[in-house]
């Protein structure tokens, strides 16, 4: 009895296992007809052929904003700034009052010669009214002729001390007068380098002064480049921090203090756009000889992300294809790889 369970248990199993097998091989599937895929439709809207063209590399030097007039306001005595009456990035004209200096020993110097000068001139008044006298006592031969020549060396002298004391109160004038300092220029002040109080030696900077009208692009360009320039030439300038776009004239070409660098210096006159200040980044765009590159129209290029295709044309079915751009050449953009002269693009979107 035992026997017959245990082999209809094993039947049993043996049928389990192949109706799961069964399952898995697709037995009990209904059988399905093979149906073929359609052929996509010929392409027949608008399309481009891919031709190449001569393009001007892109060829950019770095190069700042310069003022070519540009000034520090400086000291010319040994004084102490008193006021400072401007600040920086303030509109300027030419003649106006920036800075005094503390002035009080200046003022007393030039009191003290011009009390000296009084003083020499009434001796020296004095003196000569004493020569004349000797001068007509000694024609009558009332005087020995040694007092006319001792009044008239005091004269002399009384007149020597006349010049030094003049010189010396124009020397204190004009001292004083460097106690106020005036703008040479009209402009824009950059930085105030010193403030009221600090004591000052002649030299010292306090202030320093640009023309806005007068900026310049300065760069540097290899030697073999600078060759084929010449003062004059007009050069496209961009100034990326303030997104312009300018024309520049060279005006000077000169080499580089190192001359292991094999560069030269180029500076052009701009017309500055609004908000130009000097320290500006900005680069020069050079001329190049034109290249053979593959040139297409961007309303061709689908972008998806960082990725960018087209859709070529190959035995009349359109098919994606990635390719890799250049730079932009205003509606037209550069195609560095992904595609070949001769080719055709459809218009269509993704």
């Amino acid at each position: 009895m035992r026997l017959a369970i245990k082999h209809w248990q094993a039947v049993a199993a043996f049928a389990a296992l192949s109706i799961l097998l069964g399952a898995f091989s697709g037995v009990f599937n209904k059988q399905l007809e093979p149906q073929l895929r359609s052929k996509p439709a010929e392409y027949s809207g608008e399309h481009y052929l891919v031709t190449r063209r001569d393009v001007f590399p892109e060829d950019f030097v770095s190069a700042s904003l310069v003022a070519r007039e540009n000034t520090q306001v400086s000291s010319r005595v040994l004084a102490q700034l008193h006021t400072l009456e401007v600040r920086a990035g303030q509109l300027v004209n030419k003649g106006q009052l920036l800075a005094t200096l503390e002035d009080t020993q200046l003022r007393a110097s030039m009191e003290e010669t011009r009390a000296q000068n009084q003083a020499n001139e009434a001796l020296l008044s004095q003196a000569k009214k004493q020569l004349a006298r000797n001068e007509a006592l000694f024609s009558k031969g009332l005087v020995a002729s040694n007092q006319v020549d001792e009044w008239q060396s005091k004269v002399d002298e009384l007149s020597a001390r006349r010049m030094a004391l003049a010189e010396q109160l124009s020397g204190a004038q004009a001292g004083l007068s460097y106690t106020r300092l005036h703008a040479p220029l009209s402009g824009v002040v950059v930085e105030r380098l010193q403030e009221p109080g600090s004591m000052l030696s002649p030299g010292v900077p306090i202030l320093e002064i640009f023309n806005p009208a007068s900026l310049q692009v300065s760069g540097a360009v290899r030697s073999s480049l600078a060759g084929e320039l010449k003062v004059g030439d007009e050069l496209q300038i961009e100034l990326g921090v303030l997104n312009k776009t300018v024309m520049g004239e060279i005006s000077e070409i000169v080499p580089v203090a190192d001359s292991l660098a094999r560069q030269f210096q180029i500076k052009l006159d701009i017309t500055p756009p609004n908000g130009a200040k000097p320290g500006m980044y900005a680069q020069i765009r050079l001329p190049s000889s034109p290249i053979q590159k593959v040139v297409i129209p961007q309303h061709y290029v689908q972008r998806i992300g960082q990725l960018t295709m087209v859709q070529v044309i190959e035995q009349g079915i359109k098919q994606r294809r990635l390719i890799r751009l250049g730079h932009q050449l205003g509606d037209d953009v550069v195609v560095v790889s992904g595609l070949v002269e001769g080719e055709m693009l459809a218009l269509t979107s993704i």
